[in-house]
């Protein structure tokens, strides 16, 4: 049984290294480009050590049992089509702001224009995640005959190279704990938000992936890190909003260390 689990999780693990920008392809060739920028605005590449480095790599596996499934909140994340509600071109704007006690913030947007609805049910379009330096690479394969929400992939390969960074530890190891976490440990559950003044019916994911991480003690400090996102079938491209918090836990009632949020903010036609 234990073998069988394993090889679920490396399953899991394989599907979602070809799954959005969460890629290693799509990663490794942003980490070629100069032009590629992590959340807090850096826009030097990782190092070939870093690259090298062989923490967090996964193996190969012949066999994948029959019967594995993915769970609500990998599907939720990752296997969704986010962009099914979408009948016609039309722009979502989101705002992104990050903030906390560790280092400066900023507030940036995100612009994810729907060109073309295609026969297939996938859609073409155009995303511009930050704007001047801060711009996020985005390829024609991240915009084009998707049906997830492309957000979600370019942010969360962002996020595991800010822990990168924040911990001189590896980004490989961060990108598996995540996947493991939302295997193992991930909650999905209803919840209630306001958008433009009206209230929506949604779904809250939620999972802290480095708390029972066998190497949190080298990264103490950021290992109650914590996410969450929020979907709804009722407002266009699902996504309502990313939250990701590090508190501080060197005293009571202090303002987080770090607090990441995207959000929705207006849907335009096009």
């Amino acid at each position: 049984m234990k073998f069988v689990v394993k090889l679920a999780i490396v399953a899991c693990t394989l599907a979602l290294i070809s799954s959005s920008l969460f890629a290693e392809e799509g990663i490794q060739n942003n980490e070629a480009s100069s032009a590629s920028a992590s959340a807090s605005g850096r826009a030097t590449p990782l190092t070939q050590e870093e690259v090298d480095a062989s923490i967090g790599r996964y193996g190969e596996v012949d066999e994948i049992p029959e019967d594995f499934k993915f769970n609500d909140a990998e599907i939720l994340l990752w296997h969704g089509d986010h962009l099914a509600n979408i009948k016609k071109p039309l722009s979502l704007y989101y705002e992104f702001v990050k903030s906390g006690s560790l280092e400066g913030g900023f507030t940036d947007s995100i612009y994810l224009k729907i060109l073309e609805l295609n026969e297939d049910g996938s859609k073409n379009a155009m995303l511009d995640f930050f704007t001047a330096e801060k711009q996020q690479v985005v390829t024609p394969d991240n915009v084009t005959n998707i049906t997830g929400n492309p957000i979600l992939g370019i942010y969360m390969q962002g996020d595991v190279y800010e822990m990168n960074r924040l911990t001189e530890g590896h980004w490989r190891h961060f990108q598996k704990s995540i996947k493991i976490s939302l295997r193992e440990d991930a909650i999905v559950e209803p919840t209630i938000f306001t958008f433009n003044g009206k209230e929506y019916k949604g779904r809250k994911m939620s999972f802290s992936p480095y708390l029972n991480d066998p190497h949190r003690r080298d990264f103490e400090k950021y290992a109650e890190k914590s996410y969450e996102f929020i979907f709804s079938d009722d407002i266009p491209g699902s996504l309502y909003q990313i939250t990701t918090i590090i508190p501080d836990k060197s005293k009571e009632s202090a303002e987080p260390l770090l607090l990441e949020t995207i959000t929705l903010v207006d849907v335009m036609d096009k």
